[in-house]
């Protein structure tokens, strides 16, 4: 099967995002936007991603993977990125994606706060099938662990005798209207506030297919919450597989178990 790959900038020009298309050059099955991971996590996950969606490519699934904006090859800084605005990229790609392969069965693939940000589009969006891999869900408590995160690092990495901050210190700083450094990135006032008002995990999702894949240390809430989205028109379906965390820092592993179960649910 001959595989397509082309990197281009797509969206408005005062908001260009980048994306990468891979996928079959006819006889397309089905679409799929990549809702990548985080921060730190979005680039020791990239590698695996992208050797996935090559695979995808080969049993003829078109994926767009793309940077919110802000986020790596996209236009603006992190300084720029936002929930509001990340949820306005996300369906830009959507667009992009189907424009450019002619498909309507299209859904999206979320990992991590990437899987967070899916759901949140999927609940107001029709979409053919929704795919997520240990989503975040909650973005408060997720924005706290990067807060502690920056101290740890302080700790270990950079071998401080003592923290020069505290998490307190930080919030104070945001909630003064400025911008914080965390792990190397510009965190605005904005993002700080967007993300700790705590969009709810959303109590159903607008699409007929639900792949959730969960890691025992994700504890039980996975199942119960995926439980709640089935419906009459919803069929939500949990798997718990012992898989890596491959998202972590200079991670090299590339989620077999994961990409095998979304491989034979995709088909």
């Amino acid at each position: 099967m001959r595989i397509s790959n082309q990197a281009f900038h797509f969206g408005q020009p005062s908001r260009r995002l980048f994306g990468v298309l891979e996928g079959p050059s006819r006889n397309i099955r089905t679409g799929l936007v990549l809702c990548p991971p985080f921060g730190d996590e979005m680039v020791s996950t990239y590698a695996a991603l992208a050797r996935w969606s090559k695979l995808l490519a080969q049993m003829g699934i078109a994926v767009l993977r793309f940077h919110p904006f802000g986020t790596g090859e996209s236009d603006g800084t992190f300084a720029d990125f936002t929930l509001q605005g990340a949820l306005s990229d996300l369906s830009e790609a959507v667009s992009c994606l189907r424009i450019r392969t002619g498909l309507a069965r299209v859904g999206l693939f979320g990992v991590r706060f990437g899987g967070f940000l899916a759901a949140q589009f999927a609940q107001a969006t029709s979409l053919d099938f929704l795919l997520l891999w240990s989503p975040i869900t909650s973005s408060r408590q997720y924005f706290r662990s990067l807060l502690r995160m920056r101290l740890t690092a302080e700790l270990i990495y950079l071998q401080t005798r003592e923290v020069k901050t505290t998490t307190e210190r930080m919030v104070e700083e945001f909630q003064a209207g400025r911008s914080v450094d965390i792990l190397g990135n510009e965190f605005s006032a904005e993002l700080f506030h967007q993300m700790t008002a705590a969009l709810s995990w959303p109590e159903r999702v607008s699409t007929p297919r639900v792949l959730w894949l969960s890691r025992p240390a994700d504890g039980p809430q996975p199942a119960s919450l995926a439980q709640k989205w089935v419906s009459p028109g919803c069929k939500a379906e949990c798997q718990c597989l012992p898989e890596a965390p491959f998202w972590e820092e200079l991670s090299r592993i590339f989620p077999e178990r994961f990409a095998k179960a979304s491989e034979a649910w995709l088909i």
